[in-house]
């Protein structure tokens, strides 16, 4: 490691630190960080279960509804998923909804 003329390499807490400094490696830099940035991981509106009792499914919907609701997830403060869940039991209530018979 390069050092300034200005640096009087005398001093044990420097030589120590300018020690340290070259023997680190980038891949070990990398990997540290790629941890702690898993570490820190939170789900939407820091519930760590946001997809507990969930199931994953595609669905086709219209451009300006789902822009519709991305805007009102950003309004409310909420996930998407927590705004899609809302809106459709509220767009739900009231309607047939009796378990289809297998």
């Amino acid at each position: 490691m390069s050092m300034g003329s200005n640096v009087n390499l005398k001093d044990r807490l420097i030589r120590k630190t300018a020690d340290k400094a070259s023997n680190v490696s980038k891949e070990n830099i990398t990997n540290k960080a790629s941890a702690v940035r898993d570490e820190g991981v939170k789900r939407p509106n820091g519930d760590k279960t946001a997809t507990k009792d969930t199931k994953k499914a595609t669905f086709y919907v219209k451009k300006d509804l789902l822009q519709k609701l991305y805007n009102f997830a950003y309004w409310e403060r909420r996930s998407v998923t927590d705004a899609l869940n809302a809106t459709l039991m509220d767009g739900l209530k009231g309607k047939n909804t009796k378990e289809i018979g297998k």
